[in-house]
């Protein structure tokens, strides 16, 4: 009889902590924790001059804060809860052991890539909730894929009747790229590729050399950039957000009548 008198007692105890995790009134050293979210569409644009550039990327929907799923981790143990919303969490109270803890918000796909795709949002915040009271966190979620954009000089565009491009993505992705780009490329973070043939006006037909960009930023804007150096030179300048990556020579003249001096 004391033997499951104990087991009882051990049983009411681990449901009472199990509670105070969710909506029943604390106990000691537990305290309320409530969350809102908001969602930022600003990206970041590397800049060659002293500091980035931000903007707010038009033509986003952005999500509800309250549709995030959310999570917390526990810094005492590791151990995680999870609701599908913030709107499921914000429900009822909830109650926590006091200490300190991540919480974490996402909505959307991050394995996605493409022109029309609905961007991945996330965001991470470190708290610490105090016993017996009210610890109110708010979560910035930002996107995290990153952007790319290809765009051609004047001075290209004379020199070539025509010129195709294809992106690649660390993920295995392939984008064939239409000029001018009417939509941004939302990729993967951490690489991608860009290849370009092109046609002079005596139609050879020119491929230049593969572009790699590596140490890609999520939240960010890469703008790769195709130019000609001058009038009658044989020289392509490819840029990334305006600082030149490489300098492709070509063998014979590009095209001597393709701009007036």
């Amino acid at each position: 009889m004391k033997h499951l008198l104990k087991t009882l007692g051990l049983a009411a105890v681990a449901m009472a902590v199990v509670a105070c995790t969710d909506n029943t009134e604390p106990t000691v050293g537990y305290g309320e924790l409530r969350v809102s979210g908001a969602v930022s569409s600003n990206v970041s644009l590397k800049s060659v001059a002293t500091a980035d550039n931000t903007f707010t990327l038009a033509g986003v929907t952005l999500p509800e804060s309250e549709q995030f799923s959310l999570e917390l981790i526990s810094a005492a143990d590791d151990s995680t809860q999870s609701w599908a919303t913030i709107a499921e969490f914000g429900s009822e109270k909830r109650y926590f052991p006091e200490g300190s803890y991540t919480l974490k918000a996402a909505y959307g796909d991050p394995t996605l890539e493409g022109f029309d795709i609905a961007p991945y949002f996330a965001g991470e915040e470190q708290i610490t909730v105090t016993a017996r009271k009210v610890t109110n966190a708010v979560i910035t979620a930002n996107i995290k894929h990153s952007l790319v954009a290809v765009e051609c000089t004047d001075n290209f565009n004379n020199y070539f009747t025509s010129a195709t491009f294809k992106v690649t993505t660390l993920a295995g992705g392939e984008f064939d790229i239409e000029l001018p780009m009417s939509k941004l490329l939302f990729i993967r973070p951490q690489q991608f590729a860009i290849e370009c043939t092109a046609i002079k006006q005596t139609g050879e037909e020119i491929a230049l050399p593969l572009q790699i960009f590596t140490e890609v930023n999520p939240q960010t804007r890469y703008t790769v950039k195709f130019d000609v150096e001058q009038a009658g030179g044989a020289t392509i300048e490819i840029s990334l957000n305006d600082k030149v990556v490489n300098e492709v020579t070509i063998d014979n003249e590009l095209n001597d009548d393709a701009l007036p001096e």
